[in-house]
């Protein structure tokens, strides 16, 4: 559905027109339905094939350009700003190979937190805190690049509806795009108090999200997993045992 099928199916469904219910309004809830169903989607969807709105054009990939000797970088500056999880960090060496970070747990550290690996170099941990990505050790320009030299993998908010995208489409699965325009004609319903409509709306908007958080939570149909035998030789009476012990994805 486009925003303006959006737009026609919601006054359908209470019988509205812009006189009622105006744009800025109608608009306005969609868009916090489309929160609501984004919030379903992250919850739902698989670790193999994150989410990300259809409508961005690059990718929630990036690039922070590191200073030498430097430990604390803002995370506000990575593409649109609205980044909601961190998936993981990779640096690169001064060879141009690039490297996974661990995040950093405080509870496993027992010393004062500045003076923890606290001679530069190519770091290998990192620290959540705020809007900010701390690193263990410091970047040391003899040991990385620190042009674009930290690659942060993230998920972020949807690209929202304005008052005046007419053909633009949600960024989802277009199955279930109805729950926005439901979720607009449920909200003008509830501040109306038109309770027959908002007895019809409620089951129907939860048939839909029901269907949303079932596909997304099992989309990745392409990854198998397999139990593959292992054998332990525990020595001396030469007994040993076999379980299935490693999972394997395909």
């Amino acid at each position: 559905m486009t925003i303006d099928q959006i737009r026609l199916d919601t006054n359908f469904l209470v019988s509205t027109t812009t006189a009622n219910y105006p744009d800025a309004d109608l608009i306005r809830n969609v868009n916090t339905r489309f929160d609501d169903t984004v919030s379903l989607i992250l919850q739902s969807d698989t670790v193999n094939w994150p989410w990300d709105d259809s409508n961005q054009t690059d990718y929630p990939v990036g690039p922070i350009t590191l200073v030498n000797g430097q430990q604390d970088y803002d995370l506000t500056g990575l593409t649109g700003s609205l980044y909601l999880e961190i998936l993981r960090v990779e640096v690169k060496d001064n060879n141009g190979k690039f490297t996974l970070l661990q995040p950093f747990n405080e509870k496993e550290i027992t010393q004062a937190l500045p003076e923890y690996l606290s001679t530069d170099s190519l770091p290998l941990y990192y620290r959540k805190l705020g809007d900010s990505l701390f690193l263990y050790p410091k970047p040391s320009s003899a040991n990385v690049t620190l042009t674009a030299g930290l690659k942060v993998y993230y998920k972020r908010l949807p690209s929202y509806f304005l008052t005046t995208d007419t053909t633009k489409s949600p960024g989802f699965a277009a199955l279930y795009h109805r729950i926005l325009s439901i979720g607009a004609a449920l909200d003008y319903a509830i501040k109306n108090e038109l309770i027959a409509k908002i007895n019809i709306l409620t089951p129907m908007l939860q048939k839909l999200q029901d269907g949303l958080v079932q596909h997304y939570s099992s989309r990745s149909g392409d990854v198998k997993v397999s139990l593959k035998g292992r054998n332990e030789d525990y020595g001396g009476g030469g007994y040993s045992e076999n379980y299935n012990s490693d999972v394997a994805f395909y």
